[in-house]
């Protein structure tokens, strides 16, 4: 039972105090305090009343991979925290919520909206940059690897070639890797509804994914990569020269007189000749699917800072209904048009059909994954 104290506007003086307060603190001021009492020390905080501080945006967008979130405009994190183990993982998360701030995990910073880097109600914000957390443990003989959550694609997959190679000196089997992610758990039961919500809705959406367990499958020494490049009609307008052309990109475990037997029979319309396909080893496609320029070799893999950004916008979607004729030529239409764009094409089904609708939160029957974008190299965010 709460009793009568006396004068009751000393409740409300002491609840006010105790409320408002912490209102007139710096929120980098509270922020580097916690991290600091948490034994994390590699973070930048927020420039201001006119300081400086270079480090702060050189690291905030290091990672920004869309320009769109690097205009002055774009929302700021209040710090950004670089934690180098799972022990600071862990405070620098902590620390978020102590200080009631919401928190951006950033592994690559390769999202189309930017969700990792800004926040779009305005409220003050925390990025945890994972780019230290990248190591990758690899175990041969039961062909799994533990993967650091900040390794992106094409690092991981030269990390994991690399200390294969290390560690078995079997004939071949340096080119015996290609990714195939999973995560496990160790079997208790709270762990499976984990493993779905991870799976499904990725693990950004619940929590921070220290790291995963990787499935290693074997690959023959030689692999087959193809780009079939076709060019349509070009137009003339101004300085520029603007067209619609369409790459077609396939991978096959085998040499290239069997791929290009397949790729005549299944799609003889394509034309394909001896010169869109190489042989090489699985690394070298991985260099050669890339985009990087012509010339690039395999430690230019390792960059993990994009030389030429662009603003962007992008949208994806999934089409189980084919495009009729019309439709195909009203989109060829809009692509011959300013600002340029592309339109990616991914078709699912095949070997993944075989895989059971209730076996995986993701989409394995027949449908293609399409992706819309635009891109330019200026400030034009009316586009948007």
């Amino acid at each position: 039972m709460v009793k009568y104290l006396g004068n009751p506007h000393s409740l409300f003086i002491i609840t006010f105090i105790a409320f408002v307060v912490p209102c007139f603190c710096d929120p980098t001021d509270i922020i580097s305090s916690c991290l600091i009492r948490h034994n994390v020390y590699n973070f930048t905080l927020l420039p201001h009343n006119g300081s400086q501080s270079p480090d702060y945006y050189r690291l905030l967008n290091f990672s920004l991979q869309n320009l769109r979130y690097a205009v002055p405009t774009a929302p700021k994190p209040v710090a950004i925290a670089i934690p180098q183990s799972l022990k600071q993982l862990v405070n620098s998360m902590r620390c978020c919520r102590e200080g009631w701030y919401e928190f951006r995990v950033r592994c690559g910073g390769h999202s189309y909206e930017g969700i990792s880097s800004v926040v779009p109600d305005g409220n003050p914000f925390v990025i945890i940059d994972m780019m230290s957390l990248n190591q990758v443990s690899v175990d041969v003989e039961s062909e799994t690897a533990w993967v650091e959550g900040e390794q992106h694609l094409v690092r991981r997959t030269m990390q994991l070639q690399r200390r294969a190679m290390c560690m078995d000196s079997q004939p071949g089997h340096a080119q015996l890797l290609v990714l195939a992610a999973t995560l496990r758990g160790t079997g208790k039961p709270w762990e499976k509804m984990c493993f779905w919500a991870i799976r499904g809705g990725g693990g950004g959406v619940w929590g921070i994914v220290y790291a995963w367990k990787i499935k290693l499958l074997k690959v023959p020494e030689t692999v087959t990569s193809c780009i079939m490049s076709r060019t349509g009609t070009k137009l003339h307008g101004g300085d520029e020269e603007t067209g619609v052309s369409a790459s077609f990109k396939g991978f096959y475990l085998g040499s290239r007189n069997e791929a290009m037997s397949i790729l005549n029979r299944v799609f003889p319309e394509l034309g394909v000749e001896k010169e869109d396909c190489r042989e090489m080893s699985w690394i070298e496609s991985i260099l050669y699917f890339s985009g990087l320029p012509n010339g690039s070799s395999i430690s230019d893999l390792r960059n993990r800072y994009l030389e030429d950004k662009l603003y962007f916008k992008a949208k994806s979607d999934y089409v189980r209904t084919p495009i009729s004729m019309e439709g195909l030529v009203t989109a060829l239409d809009i692509l011959e048009m300013q600002p340029k764009g592309s339109v990616v094409l991914d078709p699912y089904g095949g070997e993944m059909e075989k895989i059971s609708s209730d076996a995986l939160p993701f989409l394995t029957e027949k449908a293609t994954c399409s992706q819309f974008s635009i891109w330019w190299p200026g400030k034009k965010t009316a586009l948007l």
